[in-house]
């Protein structure tokens, strides 16, 4: 591997931290960049062609990745090419084929089981925020006490590019949140969620928190802190609110994100169909 790719990875990873990437991101990118940059061998990254990408997502293939695997790959190259200032060395180059998948989301029974399979209450509230509110893990493990207003059952998050906006949360979340404040004493400034040795949890902790909660609930469902996510989604649309005060609630972008959750209803609007209307 030539000396200076890697140091080109290195400024590029600085680059994703300065804007505030989230660290699973930031872990994927790294981990396809270092693999191409192995790949390519002694070839200076700046002599990189098209045919150099296209071999490497065929080499991946025949390693057995799949096409969300393989489409994820092609974006962590190509946004790094652009960054190195090359792009027009990609003139022409197309992605794989992403894959149309429906959003998987949890039903409120198999939240209830979840929540109700937790000893801790710290494991609780991780759960009833994520469901409640539909913020991503990112989000919930850097909120800190003063981004809590209990008054107006709201709280302030921070999302991709450092977004700020509101988002809000039941009653039962209430509950839990003065019971887990007034147990842990927190300052204004500290997060809620501390880590052993960090200022706050790992996202990787929080997915192991809800993999023992549904084994232990008996789901035979995946579980993930962005299934979550989508099961507010999905929820929060059947029970008929508005799908643009949902984007704003998820912190998406674009209305298109969004509307993927349109697709998930109907899906099951045809299935409770069935049922009546064999």
């Amino acid at each position: 591997m030539r000396e200076n790719n890697k140091q080109f990875l290195v400024l590029y990873i600085d680059h994703l931290l300065a804007r505030n990437k989230s660290p699973k991101t930031i872990k994927t990118f790294r981990s396809i960049i270092t693999s191409f940059i192995e790949f390519i061998g002694n070839k200076d990254l700046r002599e990189v062609s098209i045919w150099d990408i296209d071999s490497f997502l065929a080499f991946l293939r025949k390693k057995g990745y799949k096409e969300r695997s393989l489409y994820t790959a092609a974006v962590a190259i190509k946004r790094f090419i652009d960054y190195l200032g090359l792009t027009e060395k990609l003139k022409g180059f197309e992605y794989p084929r992403r894959p149309k998948e429906l959003p998987k989301f949890l039903s409120p029974e198999d939240v209830r089981k979840l929540i109700n399979a937790a000893e801790d209450i710290r494991d609780r509230l991780i759960v009833s925020l994520l469901y409640t509110t539909g913020i991503r893990v990112s989000e919930l493990i850097k909120i800190r006490k003063e981004d809590i207003d209990l008054s107006k059952n709201s709280l302030k998050v921070f999302g991709k590019g450092s977004k700020e906006r509101i988002v809000f949360f039941n009653n039962y979340t209430k509950k839990l949140l003065k019971e887990y404040l007034n147990k842990y004493k927190f300052g204004d400034r500290d997060y809620i969620f501390p880590g052993r040795g960090s200022e706050t949890i790992h996202y990787v902790t929080v997915e192991r928190v809800l993999n023992r909660l549904k084994r232990k609930a008996g789901l035979s469902k995946k579980v993930t802190p962005h299934i979550l996510r989508h099961s507010f989604a999905t929820y929060a649309l059947s029970q008929g609110m508005d799908i643009r005060e949902i984007q704003e609630l998820l912190g998406h972008a674009s209305l298109r994100t969004t509307q993927v959750y349109t697709h998930v209803t109907r899906e099951r609007l045809f299935k409770d169909y069935l049922k009546i209307w064999e």
